[in-house]
């Protein structure tokens, strides 16, 4: 026992205590003298503060969410955007007077205005409404960094410029602000990390440029953490205790089961889980990437399943990958075909999901009965069979992720692409609610999205779903009026998708924008 505490368990990178106020306090201040190379805390929360040691070990790595493939052979992107099939000399489709995707076998590339238009944003641009107001907070590690000056360690931020080259390429208006802060510190550069931080240079331009064109009016918001690791929830934390965003995106994840792997550090899940309610009580929602790894953890040997963290926490929207295409007939029809980012065992990729080891099921699950596909999964690591029922599902929505139906982005000043996973469904859907929100104002604060779609799903099933998947293409100019799109099928290598209701693939689907803000100020002046 030491400075009053109580010591319960002791693990390489965690050490558990119980005390008073004033033990927890004597131990902080004592942590504050201590040699830096040895000891990293945590505040988690306003009001419960946990200390953990990091000896001969390191805490959890998280993981961006997002994949790259290669555009055809012998393409570039200016000569897809140039020369891919064409109608009235624009690349196609053109939709309303805007190029709206590509297609270019076997992609499927979506232009901002396009995922703008699928996801039903059009009638609620039109009527003012994109996200003024309201700020959109993107969490990542190391940023969008200058290349050339970082093979020098020199580190200087380009988020915001490549922003600005994305947002003229697109002819997409520039966000009310763009601002980039390091509560934690900047980053430092060196020949260790390099290659890591360039590949998050590549998540966080992803992040903030499909935030943006969800929600072309709200304020960007950046925060980078010097490291990948525990940096990236105080940084989360630091965001939330000084509101300073209406919504946060998160586009990286840890495998839940590496939490329980010898040595266990499973406590960790519980000391985040205090600053997602804390944004829960606040009225920030938290979007979170399910993962690109299917249902599973594919960094253990052998492989298991498991959902990943954040997106697993109860008070985080999890936001899962589909595969989105859409046919524009010459009659003016939109034929839309969205489905599971499915499981490839060739390239082991798909929408993460299924049920969380640490966390029960939410209230609003609870009140949907939502599926346990599999009552017991078997985790050759873990050395269990995994009693599922009960447990929180993952994720709650999803939208499109499937690198074959991906997007292109400015990175370095260079338009690359083709960008797919859930590190682009996240921001898409963090984006496409903040316009939401923008649209019913202070009469309504969204915060966390997933609760409420418990509760339209339970008390208005019929109104939940768009059921048709052939309209007019004028029906995205008016509006669709029911609040979500279904996915139509598909798996992620356990679970399978069923359509029409909660699944651990899919969630409960994909956002409607201008269904759901109907359904939502509805509620709102009831």
């Amino acid at each position: 026992m030491q400075y009053g505490l109580i010591v319960n368990y002791t693990f390489p990178m965690l050490i558990e205590a119980t005390g008073n106020a004033s033990s927890v306090d004597n131990l902080l201040t004592a942590l504050q003298s201590a040699p830096a190379n040895i000891t990293q805390w945590i505040l988690a929360g306003e009001c419960i503060p946990i200390g953990y040691f990091v000896a001969n070990s390191k805490g959890p790595v998280y993981k961006p969410n997002y994949v790259k493939v290669p555009l055809p052979q012998g393409y570039t992107v200016s000569q897809v955007l140039s020369s891919a099939v064409k109608i009235n000399g624009k690349p196609a489709y053109t939709i309303l007077g805007k190029p709206s995707q590509i297609p270019s076998y076997p992609f499927e590339i979506w232009l901002p205005f396009g995922l703008e238009l699928i996801y039903d944003e059009y009638p609620v641009f039109s009527s003012g409404y994109s996200g003024q107001g309201y700020t959109i907070a993107i969490v990542d590690a190391f940023g969008d960094f200058n290349f050339t000056l970082a093979n020098q360690y020199v580190y200087q931020s380009v988020a915001c410029n490549d922003l600005a080259t994305f947002d003229a390429i697109f002819s997409l208006p520039p966000p009310s602000s763009c601002n980039v802060i390091y509560p934690t510190g900047m980053p430092t550069l060196t020949p260790y990390n390099l290659g890591t931080a360039e590949g998050w240079a590549g998540e966080t331009a992803l992040d903030i440029e499909y935030a943006h064109t969800m929600a072309p009016g709200a304020n960007i918001l950046l925060v980078i953490s010097p490291t990948s690791g525990d940096d990236l929830f105080v940084d989360v934390e630091y965001v939330v205790n000084n509101s300073l965003a209406n919504f946060i995106s998160l586009s990286w994840a840890s495998p839940e089961d590496a939490y329980y792997i010898p040595p266990p550090s499973y406590n960790l899940l519980y000391a985040y889980d205090e600053i997602f309610m804390q944004a829960a009580a606040e009225g920030i929602g938290v979007f979170a990437a399910s993962g690109d790894w299917g249902a599973f953890d594919l960094f253990v040997s052998p492989i298991e399943p498991s959902v990943w963290y954040p997106a697993s926490d109860p008070w985080v929207t999890g936001v899962g990958g589909t595969t989105l295409y859409a046919y524009f007939t010459p009659t003016g029809q939109v034929i839309r075909n969205e489905y599971a980012w499915d499981w490839n065992p060739f390239f082991k990729w798909g929408s993460g999901g299924g049920y969380s080891f640490t966390f029960p099921e939410t209230p609003g699950q609870a009140l949907v009965h939502i599926i346990y596909e599999r009552i017991y999964v078997y985790e050759p690591d873990l050395g269990i069979n995994f009693y599922t029922v009960g447990h929180r599902g993952v994720p709650d929505i999803a939208a499109d992720a499937n690198p074959f139906t991906g997007v292109l982005i400015v990175l370095n000043g260079a338009l690359i692409g083709i960008i797919g996973g859930t590190s682009l469904a996240t921001p898409l859907s963090a984006g496409m609610t903040a316009t939401i929100q923008s649209y019913l104002g202070k009469s309504y604060v969204i915060g966390d999205l997933a609760p409420t779609l418990y509760l339209l799903y339970y008390y208005y099933p019929s109104y939940f779903y768009v059921t048709q998947s052939t309209l007019p293409v004028q029906s995205y100019s008016t509006g669709i009026l029911n609040f979500m799109f279904e996915s139509y099928g598909g798996q992620n290598g356990v679970y399978y998708v069923i359509p029409g209701q909660w699944n651990p693939v899919n969630g409960l689907g994909q956002i409607n924008v201008y269904g759901l803000a109907q359904a939502l100020n509805s509620l709102a002046n009831k």
